[in-house]
C-alpha cells in the first residue's frame, strides 16, 4: 500500500457489486475467481484512484467456450491519443491472482507487452 497524502485506493466492480478499498484483499480476490462460473460472464474490475504506471483498470473474465476455457485477462492503458487496452488469456488461477496481486499491493503491471491490443474496441 503506498503511504502518503495522496493514498492510491481500488474499488472493485464484480457482477454488478461495487467494493471499497477497505473491503479488498488478495484472499478476496482468489475468492471471486474460484467462483468464476464457466460459460456465464462472471468479471472483476480493479480500477485505481489514480493510474497505475499509465494504466486505469485491470479486468478478468470467466472462461468460457469462445475462450476456449480461459479466463480473460485486460488492461486499460492511457494514452493521450487514445484509450488502449491488451488482453491476455490464461486457464492458470494463480497466474491472474497474481497479476491482480502485484497490480493492487505492489502498483506494478504485467508484462503486458506481448499481450493482443485489442484498443479499436475501446474508441
Amino acid at each position: 500500500m503506498i503511504d502518503s497524502g495522496n493514498k492510491l485506493t481500488y474499488t472493485l466492480e464484480t457482477n454488478g457489486s461495487l467494493y471499497s478499498h477497505d473491503d479488498l484483499s488478495v484472499d478476496g480476490f482468489a475468492d471471486y475467481l474460484n467462483h468464476f462460473t464457466p460459460n456465464y460472464w462472471d468479471f472483476m474490475i480493479l480500477t485505481p484512484s489514480t493510474p497505475v504506471k499509465g494504466s486505469t483498470f485491470i479486468q478478468v473474465g470467466s472462461p468460457d467456450a469462445k475462450t476456449d476455457f480461459r479466463m480473460t485477462v485486460e488492461l486499460g492503458i492511457y494514452n493521450p491519443n487514445k484509450i488502449e487496452m491488451y488482453r491476455y488469456y490464461s486457464d492458470n488461477k494463480e497466474e491472474v491472482l497474481q497479476i491482480l496481486t502485484d497490480y493492487f499491493e505492489k502498483q506494478e503491471l504485467p508484462n503486458y507487452k506481448n499481450w493482443e491490443d485489442v484498443s479499436n474496441e475501446m474508441n
